[in-house]
């Protein structure tokens, strides 16, 4: 008797067949090359033992597949069904008929009773779960870039880099995916494989930072900078230098509140909405929207840093400073030699003096004393606002190149006939028809603005009050008006009278602060 083996022709299975599957002896069979075809082998066998059609399944551990080999009988006639093998199948390996791939099982159980080994085909397949997906925590926002600044020129500048992560309010900043349940699977007997679902993974939010309801979006409350620790956030609206602002730190700008506990040194920027120095300022260029503290003091030389805020500016004292203030400059102890620009200056305490500089105040100039013995000249201005003014200068500016473009407009359009429908429907000129009509509109607009800003830049009633003694040597200026003082004064308050056009002084009613 003859046996073949389906698919790859290999000698050594056919050997193994013979000795481990049939189990017979070696004077029992032959694996000879077959005559049919170079490279093919055929398994002859001489017994005279009957044995029967031989099934072994092979099932996954996971029991996600299974595979069947088929081995002819020997010395038999009997032929392999179909419904015998499904039989085989789901009684004593317990698959699921359903789960069968006929095809494939057909065709191999005719090979079978073509007298053909068939090794390993697969005939059932389950369905393996879908692992879930474990939660993604996207984090949307820049990190700091700690690398200086490259310079056009190709030098570079050490101050300009980024050591802290800034946001804006509402911002987008974390992005959470929730873990996936994954998809259930089934095996070959037609039982529910339950899917490993993904592993969560939640923000825990400290402080100025919410989120939609999903928990998948997360927004900072406010301009801050943010505090991130593993999946731990908190946006604050105050960020806090601890120690100095230096090469360690770097220029900062941020919107919202800046606190520095120690100095700011030479050449650095700081540039907030509010501004809180501990210690001292160094030749710094300071810039905040609304305000700036200063506890210790301002130090430096008068051609180099300022310090300007868009409210009140509080400092401890100011030596050759430069000081712009939208708001109230209050001073501490002393200011000498510095430049100050404020709608109102305080300094009054117990021995605070001012001296030296040019003063240039709004309206009120409230001080314990004013110049000194030694100081020589300097110069207090009072009744102008030069941010004011400086305003309804650009406004002015605008509106003598409205003025100038109009006129252009109306001599370009005189030269020709409007009245003429043509020349009316021209693109053109129509263009230049409508840009006169706006002009014609905006001019009024501009020059009441202006006419508002140069009213609101003069104060009808500018005030100096000197607690304590006014030097001489101090020049007062109130509305273009002049007066120096040539001798010490004391307890006194200087005011502008409007009918004899001088600075006139009384008598403090109430002394001290």
């Amino acid at each position: 008797m003859t046996i073949r083996i389906a698919g790859e022709q290999d000698k050594h299975k056919l050997d193994f067949a013979a000795r481990n599957i049939y189990t017979l002896p070696n004077d029992e069979y032959r694996v000879l090359p077959s005559s049919l075809k170079d490279g093919d082998y055929i398994l002859e066998v001489k017994t005279i033992r009957f044995i029967e059609p031989i099934i072994r399944v092979i099932v996954s551990d996971d029991m996600l597949t299974a595979r069947v080999s088929f081995y002819p009988g020997i010395n038999t006639d009997k032929k392999t069904k179909y419904q015998d093998v499904v039989l085989h199948l789901t009684e004593k390996n317990k698959i699921s008929p359903g789960y069968i791939n006929d095809k494939a099982l057909k065709e191999a159980i005719d090979l079978l009773n073509d007298g053909y080994i068939v090794e390993n085909v697969l005939i059932c397949e389950g369905t393996p779960p879908v692992q879930g997906k474990d939660a993604n925590i996207e984090f949307l926002f820049e990190r700091p870039n700690i690398k200086p600044k490259l310079l056009p020129n190709g030098k570079v500048d050490y101050k300009e880099f980024t050591k802290f992560i800034l946001v804006k309010k509402d911002q987008l900043i974390i992005k959470r995916t929730p873990p996936d349940k994954g998809k259930d699977g089934r095996d070959i007997s037609g039982n529910i494989i339950k899917a490993v679902e993904g592993v969560d993974k939640g923000i825990e939010v400290v402080e100025g930072v919410y989120s939609n309801l999903e928990k998948t979006e997360y927004r900072s409350k406010y301009n801050g900078h943010i505090i991130l620790s593993g999946n731990t956030i908190s946006v604050l609206p105050m960020l806090q230098i601890n120690g100095d602002v230096d090469m360690r730190v770097g220029n900062v700008r941020f919107e919202g509140t800046i606190q520095v506990t120690g100095n700011v040194q030479s050449g650095f920027i700081i540039d907030a909405d509010d501004i809180i120095v501990e210690g001292i300022v160094e030749n710094a260029d300071l810039k905040a929207r609304n305000t700036i503290v200063i506890k210790k003091g301002i130090k430096g030389v008068i051609t180099k840093g300022s310090i300007k805020a868009g409210g009140n500016i509080s400092v401890g004292y100011c030596e050759n400073a430069n000081i712009f203030s939208g708001g109230e400059l209050s001073v501490e102890k002393y200011c000498f030699n510095s430049n100050i620009e404020a709608a109102t200056v305080r300094a009054v305490g117990k021995d605070t003096i001012i001296s030296g500089g040019d003063i240039r105040v709004f309206s009120n100039l409230h001080v314990t004393n004013l110049g000194s013995k030694n100081s020589g000249k300097m110069e207090v201005n009072l009744g102008y606002s030069p941010l004011l003014q400086n305003k309804a200068e650009k406004v002015k500016v605008e509106i003598n190149q409205l003025s100038e473009s109009l006129e252009k407009i109306n001599d370009v359009l005189s030269k020709l006939n409007i009245q003429d429908p043509k020349i009316q429907s021209n693109p053109k000129v129509r263009m230049l028809l409508d840009s006169a009509e706006t002009f014609k509109r905006r001019l009024p607009l501009l020059e009441k603005k202006y006419n508002d800003l140069m009213r609101k830049s003069v104060c009808d009633a500018p005030k100096i009050i000197v607690e304590d003694t006014i030097y001489p040597g101090v020049s007062l200026r109130m509305l273009n008006v002049s007066r120096n003082i040539k001798s010490e004064m004391s307890h006194v308050e200087f005011t502008y009278n409007e009918l004899s056009r001088e600075i006139i002084n009384k008598p403090i009613q109430n002394k001290g602060v």
